[in-house]
């Protein structure tokens, strides 16, 4: 069986790849396999507001309270006119 070598690359366009490291092979024309890597997948909405109100909580915020954001949204509406 061939050696085998596998190693992370990037896409550059639809027909050019960069490796990341080299590999010890001879020029020459090999099988490529691609495999899409994500990294860092986005949660869905649901996930990443329950884990940001955990964060919230486990440092201690406190929202504001709705009189807060009124009065808040008042005084910036009253300098408006000024």
């Amino acid at each position: 069986m061939a050696q085998t070598f596998e190693v992370t690359a990037e896409l550059t366009d639809d027909r050019h790849l960069t490796l990341d490291e080299p590999i010890q092979l001879p020029a020459g024309k090999v099988r490529v396999v691609v495999e899409p890597l994500v990294r860092n997948p986005k949660p869905d909405l649901e996930t990443f507001f329950r884990e940001m109100h955990a964060r919230q909580k486990a440092r201690g915020h406190v929202p504001p309270t709705k009189e807060e954001v009124d009065a808040y949204i008042n005084a910036e509406r009253d300098s408006w006119d000024s």
